[in-house]
C-alpha cells in the first residue's frame, strides 16, 4: 500500500523524501494566515500534531478546505477566508493530503488538502502528544528530589507542589513548540533540570565548593512555576493571554512570592529562589530580568539550558541517518551531527 492510500503519522511524513506524497489526520494546533508579499496571494503556516510528534506545513491559495465533519457523502467546501475560520478549525482533529517539496536545501511540507473530519470518530484528545516517560515515573522522581532537600525548604516545597497547583503543574506543557510541548512537558523538564542541577553541585561540593543543596533543588522545582500560568491544552497545548503579555518568569515571580508569603518563608531562602526563577534564562537577552548571580543560581540555569538545547538535538536529528548532519536549526542556530560510535556499533553486532 502507497503513502497516498494509508495514513501516515507526523514520524512517518519526516521520513519521506521530497516529492513524495501523504496524507493522515491530526490535532491541527496551529493556523497562521499570511499574505505572501510576491502576489498579494493569501497562505497559511500550519503546524499539526499526534502523538508521534508534530510538524510545521505551509497551505497555499490552491489548497481544497473540506468539511467532512458530518459524516460519509456530507462534503461542503470551507472558506478559510471567512471571519472567525481560524479560532473555529484550531484546536480540531483534520484530515491532510500533501506532498514533500524542497525548500533552500530543507525539507518542507505542503498540505493541498484539508479535511474536518468528524470530531466523535477522530477526538482531538487522541492525538495530542504526551511524554514518553510514564507518569507515576515522573512524579516518583520528583518526590525523590524533593526527600533531598532540608526539612525547612522541603515543607515549604511540598506545600507549594500540592492540590490544584500540583494537579495542573503535571499536566500542562513546558512549552508551545520549542521543547517539551505536550502533556506532562513542565514535569518532565523540571524533573530533568532539576536531576541535573543536582549533578553538577554533587561534582563541584566534592571538590569543595560550597553549595547549598536545598536551594540548588528548591530553584530547579520552581524555576518554571510560571509555566502554569503562561500555558495551557486546548487539547494541544497552547499559550494563555496571560503568558503571551507577561511571560512565565514574571508570572512565576509574582506566583512564587505569594506563596513565599503566604508560608512567611525566611526572607533569605525567598530572595534565593526568587533570583533563580528571574534569573533561569541566564542572559537578559533570552529573558531574564536578571543575570544568575549565585552558584545556585548559575548551576540551575546552566542545567535549564542544557536540557532545552539536548531536547533540540534529539528533535533535529530525529529523522537524520546515522552519522549525518541535520537540517540548519533555526533557534539554537546551528545544525548537529548525529554522531555515531563505530566501535559501540561493532560491538552491538557481535
Amino acid at each position: 500500500m502507497s503513502s497516498e492510500q494509508q495514513r501516515l503519522s507526523t514520524r512517518q511524513i519526516k521520513e519521506l523524501g521530497e516529492n513524495e506524497s501523504f496524507r493522515g489526520v491530526f490535532l491541527l494546533q496551529r493556523l497562521s494566515p499570511k499574505t505572501s508579499p510576491k502576489n498579494g496571494q493569501p497562505y497559511w503556516d500550519c503546524s499539526v500534531m499526534d502523538g508521534d510528534g508534530g510538524i510545521d506545513a505551509k497551505i497555499w491559495s490552491s489548497a481544497d478546505w473540506i468539511d467532512l465533519s458530518s459524516g460519509v457523502g456530507q462534503k461542503k467546501k470551507m472558506n478559510p477566508l471567512g471571519e472567525g475560520f481560524v479560532r473555529s478549525i484550531e484546536g480540531t482533529s483534520v484530515g491532510v493530503k500533501g506532498k514533500v517539496n524542497s525548500y533552500r536545501g530543507q525539507q518542507q511540507f505542503v498540505f493541498e488538502e484539508i479535511y474536518l473530519v468528524d470530531q466523535e470518530k477522530y477526538p482531538p484528545h487522541l492525538f495530542v502528544r504526551k511524554s514518553a516517560i510514564p507518569l507515576e515515573a515522573l512524579e516518583a522522581r520528583f518526590r525523590n528530589l524533593l526527600a533531598r532537600a532540608d526539612e525547612r525548604r522541603r515543607s515549604f516545597l511540598e506545600r507549594v507542589f500540592s492540590g490544584e497547583l500540583w494537579e495542573r503543574f503535571q499536566v500542562i506543557p513546558a512549552a508551545v513548540t520549542h521543547h517539551h510541548a505536550y502533556v506532562h512537558g513542565l514535569l518532565e523538564h523540571t524533573v530533568m533540570v532539576t536531576e541535573s542541577a543536582l549533578a553538577m553541585a554533587d561534582s563541584y561540593v566534592k571538590s569543595g565548593t560550597r553549595l547549598d543543596f536545598g536551594v540548588v533543588i528548591g530553584g530547579g522545582l520552581l524555576h518554571d512555576i510560571g509555566k502554569i500560568d503562561a500555558y495551557g491544552l486546548t487539547p494541544a497545548p497552547a499559550m494563555t493571554l496571560p503568558g503571551a503579555v507577561l511571560d512565565h518568569v514574571a508570572l512565576g515571580f509574582a506566583r512564587f512570592r505569594s506563596l513565599a508569603d503566604a508560608f512567611d518563608l525566611d526572607e533569605v531562602t525567598a530572595m534565593h529562589l526568587g533570583h533563580i526563577i528571574l534569573s533561569h534564562h541566564g542572559e537578559k537577552e533570552y529573558g531574564s530580568p536578571v543575570l544568575p548571580a549565585t552558584r545556585e543560581a548559575l548551576i540551575v540555569s546552566a542545567a535549564d539550558e542544557l536540557d532545552f538545547r539536548l531536547f533540540c538535538y534529539d528533535t533535529a536529528v530525529e529523522t537524520t541517518s546515522p552519522g549525518g548532519v541535520s537540517d540548519y536549526h533555526a533557534v539554537t542556530q546551528r545544525r548537529y551531527w548525529k554522531w555515531v560510535d563505530s566501535m559501540q556499533e561493532a560491538t552491538e553486532e557481535r
